[in-house]
């Protein structure tokens, strides 16, 4: 009878486990298909990891339509690596000549960081103060995230 118990029991545990990530799959699946075709969203970045994050998901977005509007603003020390980093320009500089992501430089961190705009790629333009752009953007409805 206790073994009978025991296996009952283990047999109940795997079942709800079981059950549990299919619903839990299915509730992800779900919610990453809430994206809408013709989206707004934008993204402050701050790291090279953000940054690359940010162009695959651009690229996912205009994969899924070339409706959605995806903005992804550069701000702080990210400035100063793009600056001087010719692999990170090239993949900004991809990302916009594929029309998968609009960027914008941080004015005032060029600023207080004292960077040289000429060794910044001309093709993204300069936003004044990063933040406040960002506050306008979410003013205009679009969805918004700092990393």
């Amino acid at each position: 009878m206790k073994t009978y118990f025991i296996t009952l029991l283990i047999v109940l545990c795997i079942s709800g486990t079981n059950a549990a990530k299919a619903q839990t799959s299915l509730e992800i699946s779900k919610t990453e298909q809430s994206i809408k075709k013709n989206g707004k969203y934008a993204m402050l970045v701050m790291k090279a990891q953000h940054l690359k994050a940010a162009i695959i998901t651009g690229k996912e977005f205009k994969a899924k339509s070339p409706n959605i509007d995806f903005q992804v603003v550069i701000c702080g020390e990210l400035v100063k690596e793009i600056s001087a980093d010719s692999l990170l320009q090239a993949l900004v500089l991809e990302a916009i000549q594929n029309k998968e992501v609009k960027f914008l430089f941080c004015g005032l961190s060029i600023s207080q960081l004292k960077i040289d705009k000429n060794t910044l790629p001309k093709e993204v333009p300069i936003t004044d103060n990063g933040l406040i752009y960002l506050f306008g953007l979410q003013e205009h409805g679009y969805k918004t995230i700092i990393l």
